[in-house]
Parts: C-alpha cells; structure tokens; sequence
C-alpha cells in the first residue's frame, strides 16, 4: 500500500501548481504567448504523467530497498499497490483537471478530494463487474487490476480530449 500513496503524493502536487497558476494569473499570461491552447493543456498532461513516472521510480526505490533489508513483500502485494498507485493517481487526474478548468483553480483541492473518492467508486465499479471471474469482489485480483489501469489511462486520454475543449471555449 505504501507503494501506491508514493505514486499517488506526487500527483497532488498538480493542485498547488494550478492554484499557483492562478494565483500568479499566469493563466491569463500564457494565453498571450505563441502557443495553441491545446499545447498549454498537453503541457499540464504531460506534468501528470512525469509526477507520475517520479512516483513509480519512489516506489521501485522502496521495493528494492525492502528486498535490500530482507523485509519480504509477495510479488502479488508489489503488482497490487503499483496498479492500486497507478489507478488511483491517473483516474483522479482525468476527473480533476477538467473539473478544475470548469470550476476554477481555488477549488481544485476540494475537487480532487473528490476526484480520488471517485477514482475509488469506479475500482470498486470494475471490481464488481469482474467479480464473476475473480471470485466475488476482489479489488486484489490481478484481473481488476489491469482492466483498473486500462480504464485510467483511456480516462486520462478522453480526460485530454475533453479539457481542450473546455480550454478552448473558456475566457480566463
């Protein structure tokens, strides 16, 4: 578990650099440098996914410094809390940040609190819809997992699509 929170710290780093953002009205300066809107919100992806990579590479570090100190993990608890990590910090990402250009940068904190119990609702979704095939609903099962992180990054691929579009149409 603590594999999938180092991915997941990272990633709410994104609120504070969009409050910031705002704050500093950067929002407004970056509309007037030679860049498509849509670079600017490929730009702000492309953050969430380094964040993320820096949370993987946290988490490798802890998994071979547990195995360094004999403290034994099981494979299936490691794959666990990466697709756990992974789920969770992408899911809430693809919610967040359109829900942010809509609603306004002061409220992104609340807005990803509720973007992670989101990300949780539809584990638990998928959970459920693979129960059939992983003996009842089990948020372990190798199963849930991938069909977890495969639905996060098509979220996260529609989640781009769909904030260029509200990016595009909103005047800061």
């Amino acid at each position: 578990m603590i594999i999938s929170m180092q991915i997941f710290v990272f990633v709410v780093n994104i609120c504070t650099s969009l409050r910031a953002d705002e704050t500093a009205k950067w929002n407004k300066f970056e509309l007037t440098l030679p860049v498509k809107r849509s670079n600017l919100v490929l730009a702000k992806y492309l953050s969430i996914i380094i964040l993320i990579f820096v949370g993987i590479m946290m988490g490798t570090v802890t998994m071979v410094l547990s195995s360094h100190f004999d403290y034994a993990v099981s494979r299936s608890m490691l794959v666990y809390g990466f697709e756990y990590g992974l789920t969770l910090s992408i899911l809430s990402m693809s919610i967040m940040y359109p829900l942010t250009l809509v609603l306004g940068a002061e409220k992104s904190e609340i807005i990803f609190i509720l973007s992670a119990f989101a990300a949780i609702g539809i584990m638990l979704l998928i959970a459920k819809v693979l129960s059939t095939w992983t003996e009842g609903m089990n948020l372990r099962s190798p199963l849930v997992g991938a069909a977890s992180v495969m639905v996060a990054i098509v979220a996260f691929v529609l989640s781009y699509f769909v904030s260029v579009i509200i990016h595009n149409r909103k005047e800061f």
